[in-house]
C-alpha cells in the first residue's frame, strides 16, 4: 500500500478549511492532563517524554520563540537524542515547496495558472488536454493520487525518471473529467513538479535550493539520498522498513514516483524558517503569498510508514506556528491508532491557534465541486453537522438564505461568531431539502 499519510489521514495542505478536520477532532489523552497554558507548556512535554513522546517541537507566538526542544531518541542503538536539528523525512510536506514554485514562476511570467499542461507536454492524451496548471493545484485534475505500480521494489523509493513518472500519470484512466471534481492527487503535483523543471530550465532539485531554501535558510532541508552526519540523523522506527538503515540517506535518491509531493527531509527550525520567509516576503510578493496561505488558520499532517511524522499549525497572519515532528509512529500494541507524538501534536496546535479561530465549530470540511459549487467535504464523527444531518457530498447551495460565493467562510463567519443554526438548503441526490445545524461551542 502507498505509504504516504497526507490525504490517507485526513490531512490538509496549507489548509483553509473552516473546521480542519485535525483542529475539530482531538482525541482524548488516555488520563487527563491538564489544560495546557502558557506556564505548563514546558513541563507537560516533558511529563509526555518520561511517558514515550519522542520527536522535536517548536512553537512560535506572535513572532516570540515559546519552545525549540528534542525529546527522547532519534537514535536508539547509539543513545543518540532528538534535538531542534535532528533531520527527519517530512512526508508530503513538498506539496508546499511545489505550490510555492508554481506561485514563484508565476509571479515572474514564466508560468500562468491558467495554462494547459500540453503547453508543457507533447504527446498528452485527448482526455487529459484540458488539465490546467490551476487544475493540478486545487485538486481538479481528475489525476488518481499516486503511480506506483505493482512490480515496484518499493511505492516510495524504487526508482522512477520523470519520463517515465509522465508516462504512468498521463497513461492512468481520470476519476472524473478535468474541472468537474476535486480530488486530491500526489501524482498531479508530480506533474507540477516537472512543470518546475520545464519552465525554469532547471532540475526540481536545483531550483527550490536557489529559490525557496537558499533565501529561507533552511541549510537542514534537502532530499533522499543526501547525506547526514549520524548526529543530527533521525532513524525511523515504523511499522515499514527500507534500506541498510532505515532512514532517507539510505533510501536512494528521490524517485519521480514521490518527487514534488514527498522524498524530502528537513527540520522543526528550518519549517519555522519557512513559514517566517513566506510571511516576510523573502519568496513570493505579498498577493502570491496571500494565495499560499488562504484565509484563515492553517493545519496540516505529513507522514509515512517508515516512521516518521509531521504536524503544522500556523495562524492566519501573525508569526504564529506549531511545527513537530518524529521518527516513532508506529501505535502501541492495543492502542486506538493513535501515538503520544499524534496526540499531543493536534493538542499543542489547537492551544496556540484557539485565539485565531471562531468560537463555535460545525465539524465540517468545505471543497469545490462541479460547476464552482461549494460542496460538504469532511463531516467530522460526532461533530455538529453530523449531528444535524449533512452528508458528505452535499452540495450546499445557501446558508440562511444567502448564496454560496467565492468565499463560503463570509457567508458563515457571522454563524461560528454568534452560534446561531445555521439553515443549510443544499443539494442531495437530484434533491433540495433544508438542514438545519446549530454550531458547537468550540
Amino acid at each position: 500500500m502507498k505509504t504516504n499519510l497526507c490525504v490517507r489521514l485526513g490531512a490538509t495542505l496549507v489548509a483553509s478549511m473552516l473546521t480542519a478536520p485535525i483542529l475539530a477532532q482531538t482525541p482524548p489523552a488516555t488520563s487527563e492532563p491538564s489544560p495546557l497554558t502558557w506556564d505548563n507548556l514546558a513541563d507537560r512535554l516533558e511529563a509526555e517524554a518520561e511517558a514515550g513522546f519522542t520527536g522535536a517541537v517548536l512553537v512560535v507566538r506572535d513572532g516570540e520563540t515559546i519552545l525549540d526542544r528534542g525529546y527522547g531518541l532519534a537514535n536508539r542503538d547509539l543513545g543518540i537524542r532528538v534535538t531542534p536539528d535532528t533531520i527527519f523525512a517530512t512526508g508530503s510536506l513538498p506539496i508546499d515547496y511545489t505550490h510555492a514554485s508554481i506561485l514563484w514562476l508565476a509571479q515572474e511570467g514564466k508560468v500562468a495558472l491558467s495554462d494547459p499542461i500540453t503547453k508543457y507536454f507533447e504527446n498528452v492524451p485527448d482526455d487529459k488536454k484540458p488539465i490546467t496548471v490551476e487544475h493540478l493545484m486545487t485538486g481538479g485534475s481528475g489525476l488518481p493520487d499516486f503511480h506506483d505500480l505493482p512490480g515496484d521494489r518499493d511505492p516510495d523509493h524504487s526508482w522512477v525518471d520523470r519520463d517515465e513518472a509522465m508516462r504512468r500519470i498521463f497513461a492512468q484512466t481520470l476519476l472524473f473529467p478535468p474541472g468537474e471534481g476535486d480530488e486530491h492527487s500526489h501524482s498531479a503535483w508530480g506533474v507540477l513538479a516537472a512543470i518546475v523543471e520545464i519552465a525554469s530550465g532547471k532540475s526540481y532539485q536545483n531550483f527550490t535550493r536557489e529559490h525557496l531554501f537558499g533565501p529561507a535558510g533552511m541549510a537542514g532541508t534537502g532530499f533522499n539520498g543526501d547525506p547526514v552526519a549520524k548526529e543530527r540523523l533521525a532513524i525511523g522506527y515504523g511499522m515499514r522498513s527500507d534500506g541498510e538503515v532505515n532512514a532517507p540517506p539510505y533510501w536512494g535518491k528521490t524517485s519521480w514516483l514521490v518527487l514534488g509531493s514527498g522524498g524530502q527531509i528537513g527540520t522543526t527550525r528550518d519549517s519555522g524558517r519557512w513559514l517566517d520567509a513566506m510571511r516576510e516576503g523573502k519568496i513570493l510578493e505579498p498577493a502570491w503569498a496571500e494565495r499560499y496561505f488562504g484565509p484563515g488558520v492553517g493545519a496540516s499532517r505529513n507522514g509515512d510508514a517508515y516512521g516518521y511524522e509531521m504536524f503544522v499549525y500556523h495562524s492566519p497572519g501573525a508569526r504564529s506556528y506549531v511545527v513537530t515532528l518524529t521518527n516513532a509512529n508506529k501505535p502501541e500494541p492495543g492502542s486506538d491508532g493513535d501515538t503520544h507524538f499524534v496526540r499531543l501534536s493536534r493538542e499543542v496546535g489547537n492551544f496556540l491557534l484557539r485565539p485565531y479561530l471562531p468560537k463555535f465549530r460545525l465539524g465540517l470540511g468545505l471543497d469545490s465541486g462541479p460547476g464552482e459549487t461549494t460542496v460538504a467535504g469532511m463531516v467530522v464523527p460526532g461533530g455538529a453537522a453530523e449531528r444535524d444531518g449533512l452528508r458528505e457530498g452535499d452540495v450546499l447551495l445557501s446558508a440562511g438564505g444567502v448564496a454560496f460565493g467565492d468565499d463560503a467562510m463570509a457567508v458563515l463567519e457571522p454563524y461560528l461568531e454568534s452560534g446561531e443554526p445555521i439553515s443549510f438548503l443544499v443539494r442531495r441526490d437530484g434533491k433540495e431539502l433544508e438542514v438545519v445545524v446549530k454550531p458547537d461551542p468550540r
